[in-house]
This record gives structure tokens, sequence and C-alpha cells, in this order.
């Protein structure tokens, strides 16, 4: 019994939350977005649509068979989670895929720090009602584990994907989902380009201190100086993913912007490298795990 136990603690001690061999995998490869690019089905099988009331409010990112992240943003008010509903294995909008799944939600949990559009913390888990099969086109994406160096670099190319808007000026989301590349920029500059004046500008920067940080290192920005393709309404929550040696992570989650494809005005993410201690503690609290059921004596 001593030797049982003895390997089941070494087990749990080494078990990792996101050390799935199959996370970011699509089985489909292909030669809020504005200049973008319509995606394959099944190329994004992480990408989520999350449901208010039936209508599609958010993107979300499914990182394990039972949980997704998106922003903290797309929850306005009382956290009724009946109110919710996750589509996973979605493609066209409003039309149903036929691999789709619609999953209601158990948990909302948002950070503790979050304090509002444009702020830090813009994350939140939500913990689906029962665990999700994975298939071509349902799949987690991976996570960076706790402890490494940012994995992303400025400069590196990666990928925003969603059902925003196609064109700036347009008032509904796009049936297909889209994607674009972006590149990661420097944060110091990106929060000098945002202090900047610009005439589309919704932040008076003339009342700001020069000091004062609009975007923090909590954050990522990527996207283009000179505008004309950004991540727009309706992507909101949904993933940054970056590519490291043939796998898919999830770099960012969709957090604010002002504008849509604006100048000097590139899209803001959540730093998801950020926030991995957090996710990881959520998760363990809110799961039943196999070290749980061995302490428990059901194995």
């Amino acid at each position: 019994m001593i030797s049982t136990i003895s390997t089941a603690l070494t087990f749990c001690s080494h078990l990792s939350l996101f050390s799935f061999t199959v996370c970011g995998q699509p089985k489909v490869h292909s030669s809020r977005i504005v200049g973008g690019k319509r995606a394959e089905e099944g190329e994004w099988p992480w990408q989520v649509s999350i449901r208010e009331n039936r209508l599609h409010v958010c993107g979300g990112s499914l990182i394990s068979s039972q949980w997704v992240v998106t922003a903290a943003h797309c929850f306005d008010g009382p956290l009724v989670a009946s109110k919710y509903r996750v589509h996973l294995g979605e493609y066209e909008l409003p039309k149903p895929a036929s691999t789709m799944v619609s999953s209601a939600i158990s948990l909302i949990v948002v950070h503790p720090y979050y304090a509002g559009v444009g702020l830090s913390a813009d994350i939140v888990l939500l913990k689906l009602e029962e665990p999700v099969i994975f298939s071509r086109t349902i799949l987690p994406i991976c996570l960076s584990t706790v402890g490494d160096p940012e994995p992303f670099p400025v400069g590196m190319m990666c990928w925003v994907t969603g059902w925003g808007d196609l064109y700036p000026d347009a008032s509904f989301v796009t049936r297909t989902l889209q994607k674009l590349e972006v590149p990661i920029l420097d944060v110091d500059k990106c929060d000098e380009m945002y202090h900047n004046d610009s005439s589309s500008s919704d932040i008076d920067t003339e009342v700001l201190p020069k000091d004062y940080k609009l975007i923090y290192d909590d954050m990522i920005c990527a996207g283009y100086p000179e505008g004309k393709k950004d991540s727009c309404q309706g992507d909101s929550g949904g993933p940054l993913a970056c590519k490291l040696n043939g796998t898919w992570f999830l770099a960012g989650i969709v957090s604010f912007g002002v504008g849509c494809s604006e100048p000097n005005r590139p899209g803001v993410y959540t730093r998801v490298t950020s926030y991995m201690d957090w996710i990881q503690h959520t998760i363990e609290k809110n799961s039943i795990s196999i070290c749980r059921l061995y302490s428990s004596g059901y194995l």
C-alpha cells in the first residue's frame, strides 16, 4: 500500500495539466479580422464561439477537454453561467457546422485583478459542463509551461482568428472564420504609439502624463503600425496563436484596441504567460484530478 501511495504521489508531482500530446496540432493545414483571409474548416480547432442568449458575443480558446480561456470584458454584469454556451467546432456563423458541439458552462472564473476594459488581467476561465471529445475540428491549443522565458519575441509572426468584422465599417460578424497574420511588437514602442495623437483615437492623450502607461508588460501588442489589418469587434477573447517547433501555442487573448485597423493603434492582447500560475491554480482547484482520487482512496 505504501508503495502504491508513493508511486501515486510521484506521478502527481510530475503531472502537468497542459501536457497534452494532441494540443496545438491541427489535422487540417492550409496554404477580429480586417484584411485577413478565410480559414479552412478545422484549421484552428481550438477556436470557440461564446454565445449569450444564442448570439455570438466573443471568441475563445479551448485549452483542455473541459476548460476555455477568453477575455473577462466579454462578461458584463452578474456572472450567470446559464446565460452562456460555448460552441466548439464552429466554422460558419450562424449556420451550425455538422461537427459543432454546444456545451453549457458550469463555472465562470474572472481573474481577481480585472478592473475593466483596457486594463490588466483581462482574462477569464470557463469550465464546460462536461469534457468534450477531441476530433478533427475540436482540439486544444498548447500553453507555455510555467517558468519558461518569454517564448514569443518581438518580430515573431503569429495568427489571430475570429468571426469579427471583415471591414472597418461592417456592423455584423463575418459568416466564415477568418485568420490574419500579425507581427509581435515591442510593448514600449506600442505604448508610445497609443500616446501619440491620432484623429481617430478615443483616448485623450493630452490629459495623460507622459509617464502614464497604457500598455503594460502583461499585454502583447501585435499588428501593423500603418493600420489596414487588425482584429476587430467580434474577435474579443479569441486567440493569438504562435507556432513553435511545429506546435501552436496560445500567446495572447484579444483584449482591446482603438477603432479598427487604425494607424498607430495595433491590437492589444492579454499575455497568457503572465497568467500561467493563475490558470493552473484555478483549474487544479476546480477539477477532480487523478491525485485527488488517489488521496480519497478511489484508486
